[in-house]
């Protein structure tokens, strides 16, 4: 056997592998904590500011499951999870649920995959309300699209880079939708005035 033919074996075998992997490779879901935003990622609400530690995340739906054999997902649990998280980060989750003056429901519409792809780009749809707890008065209430990209160079495998956007895209909507709601919150004050 020639060294030229032991080559193109070698490559052949090579790329036998990659798509062997690529086929054999599960889809998970996408993770809590990376969809959270964490302190110093997320707007900061101070003491002294309109909805500081005034809200609780009433209902989480839309989300679905990950079929391992299929494609990566967000779940109506992981994104709640996220969604409190990053609320507790930027100081607008209340200590106890309970004595929560606002109340916040998340309605995930649409998650926009890709099927294939070297980077591949996720956008999410969004509807969130905030209303009061004590009269129902809505606060906020609109639907909030964002993207994110997993790309070739995080992850070899497209299942991987599908779930890396997904995170991305999810933690894109919940920072949107947090400065959104500080605005908000800060128009509801001056009308109070």
């Amino acid at each position: 056997m020639t060294t030229k033919t032991w080559g193109r074996r070698a490559g052949a075998w090579a790329a036998v592998a990659v798509i062997a992997a690529s086929l054999t490779a599960c889809a998970e879901g996408a993770r809590p904590n990376n969809m959270a935003l964490i302190t110093g990622q997320a707007p900061q609400v101070s003491p002294a500011d309109p909805g500081y530690k005034a809200f609780r995340v009433a209902h989480v739906d839309g989300g679905g499951k990950t079929n391992p054999l299929w494609e990566s997902s967000v779940s109506s649990e992981d994104f709640q999870k996220a969604l409190e998280t990053s609320l507790l980060s930027a100081g607008l989750l209340a200590d106890d649920p309970a004595a929560a003056k606002n109340e916040i429901t998340a309605n995930l519409q649409d998650l926009n995959r890709p099927l294939a792809g070297l980077d591949m780009t996720v956008t999410s749809k969004v509807h969130y309300s905030a209303k009061s707890a004590a009269d129902q008065k809505v606060i906020f209430d609109d639907v909030i699209a964002a993207s994110g990209t997993g790309k070739f160079s995080d992850a070899l495998l497209g299942v991987q880079r599908l779930q890396l956007a997904n995170e991305a895209s999810m933690r894109e909507n919940i920072k949107a939708f947090i400065e959104r709601l500080r605005k908000s919150l800060g128009q509801v004050k001056t009308a109070e005035k």
